[in-house]
């Protein structure tokens, strides 16, 4: 107990002394190494006051936004940007708008950031700062991309990459080489992909050039190798060379960059891309586990929402790929700007945007005050046109969720009418006499599938292959229609005991019984009868898919799929 007792002391006096002496550039590359434990170091730093407050907040601003937790880089950065004293250090403030600039951008807080832009452009002119200058114009690209303006994005991105091809020191060659990670972004996100592989190649090129000077912080080129390397193994497939894949993946994973979170999220696009499913949701949930909630607004978590929804469906797990698509379709909406408004305000730049905003801002406000004014006089009849506007933006919500949730059945329905074909087992057999049954022949899988067991003491291969070859038959011939079968019946079907068929059941379907398996089977059924017989009432739909009982069939229908019966009929009829 002493010793541990003598080594922690130890411990800690090694931490002051290294906080006490290390420079300020020393700390921005400890950051890019190790973001989180970076703070740590930083509240030593601000205790003993070796450095300013508002160096302090914006190296904290940094740590979070490598980290991606751009909602505390906002406010640390805010914090140092309205120091007083942070104006004596130029190169600083720079950095801080950039922070600010980026973090405000990607978070889509669009007013934040076109005042900050603004500022920051301000400001570099000013300084005659060409790097804050052109990572400005960067920002500026992008939220013109999160308002919908494309051309404009480009225009920017393209302007900002000029201007520093013409500036030779290895920090303008960074700030080149992310302009070109986020242009090569904005082409795949148009689907461009031979245009992004034509900038990722000059990247190549940018990137080598690097690695033989000795003024280059080998810590951040790793971190940028690692963003090029994740984009061109996608883009591989993207441009029918998946040849190259393998050598851009294989070179990414060499990259520390590759061992961290931000790194993991990165990759999975190519991992969608060869089929590593798996993969991506370990990633995915990883993220999700360690996200605050103040930064669940961002393109980060939406992307990666869409990358677990599409792992999910290739999986064959449609309800947590509808919930992810949900998530993401939730984010999207709150992060949507009104294209019809931009239009009309014919945005030219971003300066012109904000502040014709606060102009409409103020007529908004004094609209609303002329209302408040009506509404005291006329009383109960605002009351009522307020309650009608309130059940009429209700029902409007209502539909567009139904619209949506009926396309996400409809597809659903269509992967599984895709995926019945592909795969084809021996039929198992049942006499008509239960009591002269005879049970299928056993099915050799030894040489099947991974070696995996399960509580019941077979290897799951077989267990998987006794139920695939089950469900297959009881999908191709309907037997879930069939009222007379009983547990039996279908256990003798799958060739097993009772006890063995719960197991399986268990262990292969999502509700873990038999009843959950039969009404699921049922309702995707009653899909089908919906699309092909649109005339039918409902009680008929209900009669034919075995659940004659028009109540249980409305609450079954409502808890697999989110939707009325009668909601969903009404909207695939209005959508056909």
């Amino acid at each position: 107990m002493k010793r541990f007792a003598i080594l922690v002391l130890y411990n800690l006096l090694a931490f002051s002394i290294y906080a006490g002496v290390i420079p300020f550039q020393g700390l921005r590359e400890r950051i890019a190494r190790d973001p989180e434990g970076s703070l740590l170091l930083l509240d030593s730093l601000e205790e003993k006051g070796t450095i300013p407050q508002y160096g302090i907040d914006y190296l904290r601003a940094l740590s979070y936004r490598t980290q991606s937790r751009y909602y505390m880089c906002m406010h640390y950065a805010t914090h140092a940007l309205n120091n007083p004293e942070i104006q004596r250090d130029s190169v600083l403030t720079s950095y801080t708008y950039m922070l600010l600039a980026e973090s405000s951008v990607v978070s889509f807080q669009i007013a934040e950031a076109a005042d900050m832009i603004t500022k920051g452009k301000e400001y570099a002119e000013k300084a005659n700062d060409q790097l804050l200058r052109a990572n400005m114009l960067q920002m500026e690209g992008g939220l013109y991309r999160n308002m919908g303006v494309l051309n404009k994005s480009y225009e920017c991105l393209q302007e900002a990459v000029s201007l520093l091809s013409d500036i030779s020191n290895a920090e303008a060659k960074f700030l080149l080489s992310h302009c070109m990670g986020y242009l090569m972004g904005y082409y795949i996100s148009d689907r461009r992909p031979q245009k992004a592989w034509e900038v990722g190649l000059q990247r190549e090129r940018l990137l080598r050039s690097l690695e033989s000077r000795t003024d280059v912080d080998v810590h951040v080129l790793d971190r940028h190798k690692g963003f090029f390397y994740s984009k061109m193994a996608y883009l591989s497939y993207q441009v029918k060379k998946p040849q190259m894949a393998k050598k851009y993946a294989d070179m990414f994973y060499s990259t520390v960059f590759s061992t961290t979170s931000m790194g993991q999220l990165e990759i999975n696009d190519f991992l969608l891309e060869s089929g590593d499913y798996h993969s991506v949701l370990v990633h995915s949930k990883a993220y999700f586990s360690e996200l605050d909630a103040s930064d669940s607004l961002n393109v980060i978590y939406l992307r990666t929402l869409y990358q677990s929804g599409k792992a999910y469906s290739a999986l064959g797990k449609y309800s947590d790929a509808y919930n992810a698509m949900m998530q993401a379709y939730d984010i999207r909406n709150k992060m949507r700007v009104n294209m019809e408004r931009n239009q009309i305000f014919d945005l030219t730049d971003v300066t012109d945007a904000v502040s014709r905003e606060y102009e409409l801002e103020k007529a908004a406000y004094r609209v609303q005050m002329q209302h408040r004014i009506i509404i005291g006089l006329v009383g109960i009849m605002a009351f009522l046109l307020l309650l009608f506007g309130g059940l009429w933006r209700a029902l409007s919500v209502i539909k567009r969720k139904n619209r949506k949730m009926t396309e996400l059945i409809l597809e659903l329905d269509d992967q599984r009418n895709k995926l019945m074909p592909k795969y084809s087992f021996p039929q198992l057999e049942m006499t008509a006499d239960a009591g002269e049954k005879k049970l299928p022949q056993e099915v050799d899988t030894a040489a099947e599938g991974d070696t995996d067991t399960d509580t019941s003491g077979a290897t799951v291969p077989e267990n998987e292959s006794l139920f695939l070859k089950f469900d297959q038959q009881v999908k191709e011939q309907k037997l879930y229609l069939d009222y007379q079968l009983t547990r039996d019946d279908y256990a003798h079907l799958m060739g097993v005991d009772r006890n063995r068929f719960a197991s399986i059941l268990k262990l292969f379907t999502a509700g873990g019984n038999l009843s959950c398996y039969l009404n699921d089977l049922r309702l995707e059924y009653s899909v089908s009868l919906f699309r092909n017989h649109p005339d039918w009432p409902i009680s008929r739909v209900a009669t034919e898919s075995a659940l004659p009982s028009l109540s249980t069939f409305y609450r079954l229908f409502k808890d697999k799929y989110g939707i009325s019966p009668n909601s969903f009929r009404k909207t695939f009829l209005k959508k056909k």
